[in-house]
């Protein structure tokens, strides 16, 4: 399995360079940034500017917070200055998240998403020939060339589209280079759920199915890893759960979390189903890995970020740079 280095959440720009530089000496293949605090694509650019083998995505940049074109042109220009290696990589993030952090809504999702890709990819043909438009079910995009003359880029960034549920997964399947699975998800749920729908999205588009880069969390702790899951615990994600059979206790999470009983949450998850899920608790990186062969093309480990303060994130991810160094 390829191995890459998640940037911690709460990374500043400075400390994105420098901990980019390390994982690519570490051997990883990429350096993954969240959207979760800082602007995804100005880290994307120090960790660019640091380095030169590895590429640099965004796991995941929330789309429909963004224009199709102020996406398309940040994506655009990262994957000059990084000579091709950037990779972009978008999610629709659950509805009540959207509005609650950048007072956006969007309806349809699913067809939204497949638009948006859509609108992203024409804006880089016009970007590369210096003049074009985008017209879609949900986009129209009448110049986004503003300043005529056409860029030079060997292809276009890659798009890998996020995706939990089947429906998403889907669309993915359709339009995406590549699909960004979540750390909220099991073993079983991938094989029986995400990946079939994904080939059935690329056999209605006639294509072949695009990899899959799925996300893990790294912890030494498990109250960090179920902290951190209280985040991911939601309605929107709750079918994961009831694949394994955890449904009920998932309403219950959810409910404490709701209420505000934190510590009621975390030890639900921990005494239920956070065994499950995308984390691995521990210093044995290779044992943790080993539950997703087969069913992952590419893993991008990250550290918690929630209810972690940023001097902690900043440490573990320190740490997991060195495990990944022992194993490649």
């Amino acid at each position: 399995m390829k191995l890459g280095l998640t940037l911690p959440g709460a990374i500043r720009p400075r400390e994105a360079a420098r901990l980019a530089a390390r994982a690519e000496a570490a051997g990883c293949d990429a350096v993954w940034i969240l959207d979760v605090r800082r602007e995804p694509y100005l880290l994307a650019a120090a960790a660019v500017q640091a380095t030169e083998r590895v590429e640099v995505g965004t796991n995941v940049a929330v789309a429909f917070a963004r224009s199709p074109a102020a996406t398309a042109t940040a994506a655009w220009d990262l994957g000059l200055w990084s000579d091709g290696r950037f990779v972009l990589g978008l999610g629709s993030q659950v509805g009540p998240t959207l509005y609650a952090r950048f007072g956006v809504d969007a309806d349809h999702p699913g067809p939204r998403m497949r638009d948006y890709v859509r609108a992203v990819r024409g804006c880089f043909q016009a970007y590369r020939a210096g003049r074009g438009r985008y017209e879609g079910e949900f986009y129209t995009i009448r110049r986004p060339a503003l300043q005529p003359g056409g860029d030079s880029l060997d292809q276009d960034p890659p798009v890998y589209v996020a995706a939990v549920n089947p429906y998403m997964a889907g669309i993915a399947g359709e339009v995406g280079d590549g699909v960004a699975a979540h750390a909220f998800s099991t073993p079983e749920y991938l094989r029986d759920v995400l990946r079939p729908a994904v080939a059935a999205g690329a056999e209605r588009a006639g294509r072949t199915p695009p990899p899959v880069l799925l996300q893990l969390v790294v912890t030494p702790a498990r109250r960090a890893a179920a902290t951190q899951m209280i985040a991911y615990t939601v309605p929107a994600y709750r079918r994961v759960l009831d694949h394994s059979g955890f449904g009920e206790v998932a309403d219950r999470v959810i409910a404490a979390s709701a209420s505000g009983n934190r510590d009621e949450a975390r030890e639900l998850i921990d005494g239920g189903y956070l065994d499950h899920l995308g984390v691995i608790v521990g210093d044995d990186l290779a044992a943790g890995l080993e539950r997703w062969r087969g069913l992952a093309d590419r893993i991008a480990l990250s550290v918690p970020w929630f209810g972690t303060d940023d001097a902690e994130q900043l440490a573990q991810a320190e740490r997991l740079v060195d495990r990944i160094a022992a194993l490649t």
